[in-house]
C-alpha cells in the first residue's frame, strides 16, 4: 500500500503527516467510546481500563501486530519494532506524561493526594504482567499459552476493578451530564474511522520506521523505542494534558499507568495468539537487544510508584525527577547509536 515510501525523505515526510492523522482520529476515537461507556452505564474504572484504553493504546496494539504480521519476511520484526515500541511507549507513558500533566495543572502550588491502594494495585499488576512477558521472552519463543496467560491478567484485572467498584458503590456519570453527547450511530463511524485510520497509519509508520532505520544505519529497535514510541504515544499524552488543565490531575497521572497494563496484556498477548493460529508455531524471541529497555521499564514505574504514594502528596517539581529518569532513558539510546 506504501511502495512510493522508498527514500529517507519520502519517510520522514509520511511519519509527520501520519502522526498528525492519526493523533486525529485517536481523539475522535476516545470522545466515541468514551461517551459510549457512560452511555453504557460502565463505571469509570472500568471504562478506562477497557474502552479508554483501547482508544489510547489502539496505536501500540496496531504496531505489534503489524509487526507479527511483518515476521513472514522479517523474522525478527516483532522483536525489533513490536516490543521495542511498546516498551519506549511504556516508559514514555509512566515517566513523560505525569511529569507532563503535572506541569500542565493551573496554579502555583500543587499537591495530589492520589488513591494509594488504586496506584500500588497497578503497578503491581503491571509488574506481573512484565515479568511473564520477560520469562516466555527468554525461552527463545513466544508461546500460545504466553499470549493467553497475558490476555488472562488482563481480564483478572479488568474483573477485580468491577469487584472493586461494586464494592466501593463508585458513581457512574449519567449521558445528561455529558459535555458533548453522540448518538449510537455517530459512535460507530468514528470507531470503525477511527480503527481503520490508526491501523492504516501504523502500516505507514512502521515502514517508514524501517527505512529510516536502514538509510541511517541505525538499529530498528533504536528507532522504534524512541520515534514510534513517541508517536504512538501521542493520544495518551494529549488526552492526560486536557484531563490535567480540566483539574483532574489525579485521572491524568493514574490514566498513564493503567494504560500501560493494556499494552503489555493486550498489545502484546493477542498478536502472540494471532501469530500461533495463523502460523501454526510458536513466535520467535529473542529478549537480548530488549533486556536494558525492559530494567527502565521497571525502574520507571517504581520512581513514578514513590512519587504518586509519597504521604505528603506529589508536588510539581517531583515532575523533575521523572524527566531525569527520562533523561537517563534517552541517554542510553543516545550511547547505543553512538557505539555503531
Amino acid at each position: 500500500m506504501f511502495d512510493f515510501i522508498t527514500g529517507l525523505n519520502e519517510a520522514i515526510i509520511t511519519l509527520i503527516v501520519v502522526t498528525l492523522i492519526i493523533n486525529f482520529f485517536s481523539n475522535k476515537l476516545g470522545d466515541a467510546l468514551h461517551v459510549l461507556g457512560i452511555k453504557l452505564k460502565m463505571p469509570d474504572s472500568v471504562r478506562g481500563a477497557t474502552l479508554d484504553a483501547v482508544a489510547s493504546s489502539f496505536p501500540e496494539f496496531s504496531t505489534a501486530m503489524i509487526a507479527v504480521l511483518a515476521t513472514a519476511s522479517n523474522p525478527t520484526a516483532f522483536d525489533d519494532v513490536g516490543v521495542p515500541t511498546i516498551a519506549g511507549s511504556g516508559v514514555f507513558n509512566i515517566l513523560v506524561i505525569p511529569m507532563l500533566s503535572l506541569f500542565a495543572y493551573k496554579g502555583l502550588k500543587l499537591e495530589i493526594h492520589a488513591d494509594r491502594k488504586s496506584i500500588l494495585r497497578d503497578a503491581i499488576f503491571y509488574i506481573v504482567s512484565l515479568t511473564v512477558l520477560v520469562f516466555f521472552g527468554m525461552q527463545s519463543s513466544y508461546s500460545l499459552w504466553a499470549g493467553v496467560i497475558l490476555v488472562g491478567i488482563y481480564v483478572v484485572y479488568v474483573t477485580y476493578l468491577i469487584t472493586q467498584t461494586r464494592k466501593h458503590k463508585q458513581c457512574i456519570l449519567d449521558a445528561s451530564e455529558l459535555e458533548h453527547d453522540m448518538k449510537y450511530r455517530e459512535i460507530l463511524m468514528w470507531t470503525v474511522l477511527g480503527i481503520s485510520a490508526i491501523w492504516i497509519g501504523i502500516d505507514a509508520i512502521v515502514k517508514s520506521v524501517m527505512i529510516i532505520s536502514t538509510e541511517l544505519n541505525i538499529p530498528a529497535f533504536v528507532v522504534s523505542v524512541v520515534i514510534l514510541a513517541s508517536a504512538t504515544s501521542i493520544p495518551d499524552t494529549i488526552l492526560s494534558i486536557k484531563s490535567a488543565r480540566r483539574g483532574d490531575i489525579n485521572g491524568a497521572v493514574s490514566n498513564a499507568v493503567g494504560s500501560n497494563i493494556f499494552n503489555i496484556c493486550m498489545c502484546l498477548g493477542l498478536p502472540m495468539i494471532v501469530y500461533y493460529f495463523v502460523n501454526g508455531y510458536n513466535l520467535a524471541s529473542d529478549l537480548s537487544n530488549n533486556l536494558v529497555l525492559i530494567g527502565f521499564l521497571y525502574i520507571s514505574m517504581i520512581v513514578t510508584t514513590i512519587l504518586l504514594v509519597k504521604k505528603k502528596g506529589t508536588v510539581k517539581k517531583d515532575g523533575y525527577f521523572m524527566l531525569a529518569t527520562y533523561v537517563i532513558f534517552i541517554g542510553y539510546i543516545v550511547s547505543q547509536v553512538i557505539k555503531l
